[in-house]
């Protein structure tokens, strides 16, 4: 554990760029460039965190609650809409939808529309998929690039990567000119952003384009596969589901509007979703270069060599996690009699470079969650893979693909 610590928390230890130079760029274009997940420089990306720390304070997220319930009732409509309990409906395709709906919306005053307008998927989902897609395929074959039977595929992904730069800018440069001109703008995370950059005249541009790339995809996927897993754990654990669903009904009964302080009384929806986050993380694994030569565990490491770190491991060692694959919130329990440590469960990594969005990723998934579980009974299709697909995140396989009903008491 302390060969951990001093790896994730202690010794500042920069990423690996070995590991993150397909993200960095991806096919000669420039993807996450020198975002906060992908800057290499510690003192860079220490004085940029903290520029952005004040967007994901709890006291800025509890001015997201309104627009989050709006955006969050829309697909409660729309499932609603197909709740015969005929309909097969993929809700990892539902909750991508939606979470990217709410990170334009909260975070840069747009409106999206993708719940609604379903006709087909929009370009922004489908290019961003795309570039997971991408991602993955490069990562698992060293020789990808060099196939001329992919080369029509990596053309898609290098224009999917341009179409998201050229949004991604125009979204900067339109708020930087209106915040310049004294109109009204909203206080989100772009405001912030542009603000940031006018105190600091001295950022990139890229480097800010780069920001708000990764907040988009980041903040969309990563939410979007946690809830897909979490519905399928309580579909195979009815007693979990019915628990919860009590618990859910007696802190807000049939209540529409679910504030913060609502769902942070649901301590069972809490214990629910750090064990979806156990068994699943998005985000399987983390990696470090250390600064100076280190010693774990008896092996001596030279400084600059990547290291692998990985949740999803640590998270399914009986050693730490007794009957580790079954689904058990329980243990997540403050009561617990086995203890869960920082060093064996860490789904949103840990020390300075734990991920700037946790807190309202946390939110989100809480009130999305327990709005499902408040309002519709599900089953999943028969055909429902419960396999894993690793992309550049852990998704379910498949992607959830359920029947829905209405409660009594939402039909009431």
């Amino acid at each position: 554990m302390n060969a951990f610590q001093e790896l994730q928390i202690t010794g500042n230890h920069p990423k690996s760029y070995i590991t993150l130079e397909g993200i960095i760029y991806l096919f000669r274009e420039r993807f996450f460039g020198k975002s906060l997940v992908s800057e290499i420089d510690q003192k860079v990306w220490v004085w940029r965190r903290q520029l952005m720390n004040p967007c994901f304070q709890k006291s800025y997220l509890r001015g997201l609650e309104s627009a989050l319930n709006t955006e969050i009732d829309l697909l409660i409509t729309r499932l609603a809409g197909l709740a015969d309990g005929k309909t097969k409906v993929s809700m990892l395709d539902e909750f991508n939808h939606l979470t990217l709906d709410i990170i334009g919306k909260i975070a840069f005053g747009m409106e999206m529309n993708n719940v609604v307008n379903r006709t087909e998927k929009s370009e922004f989902t489908k290019a961003i998929q795309l570039c997971f897609r991408g991602i993955s395929e490069n990562v698992t074959d060293p020789f990808f690039t060099f196939k001329i039977s992919n080369w029509s595929f990596i053309k898609d992904v290098r224009k999917a990567l341009r179409f998201l730069r050229v949004f991604s800018k125009q979204c900067f440069e339109e708020r930087k000119a209106a915040i310049e001109r004294g109109d009204y703008t909203p206080d989100d995370i772009l405001n912030h952003i542009v603000k940031m950059k006018l105190e600091n005249p001295e950022l990139d541009d890229e480097v800010i384009v780069d920001d708000i790339i990764v907040f988009f995809v980041a903040g969309q996927e990563t939410t979007a596969c946690l809830l897909s897993f979490t519905m399928i754990c309580l579909w195979q654990n009815k007693d979990v589901l019915k628990r919860l669903r009590t618990e859910v009904y007696d802190a807000v009964g049939m209540k529409s509007y679910l504030s913060i302080e609502d769902v942070n009384k649901m301590k069972y929806l809490d214990m629910v979703i750090k064990e979806s986050l156990r068994l699943y993380p998005p985000g399987p694994n983390t990696f470090r270069e250390p600064k100076h030569d280190i010693e774990i565990l008896g092996y001596k490491i030279p400084a600059g060599t990547p290291i692998a770190m990985s949740t999803y491991v640590s998270s399914r060692l009986e050693q730490y996690f007794p009957d580790p694959l079954k689904f058990f919130p329980d243990r997540f329990s403050p009561d617990a009699e086995n203890k869960i440590t920082s060093y064996t469960y860490y789904p949103f990594t840990l020390g300075p470079r734990t991920c700037i969005g946790k807190s309202f990723a946390e939110i989100e998934a809480k009130i999305i969650l327990a709005k499902i579980i408040q309002r519709f009974n599900f089953e999943m299709d028969p055909g429902q893979s419960f396999d894993i697909e690793e992309s550049t995140t852990l998704k379910p396989k498949g992607g959830a693909v359920c029947t829905l009903t209405l409660c009594d008491s939402f039909e009431g």
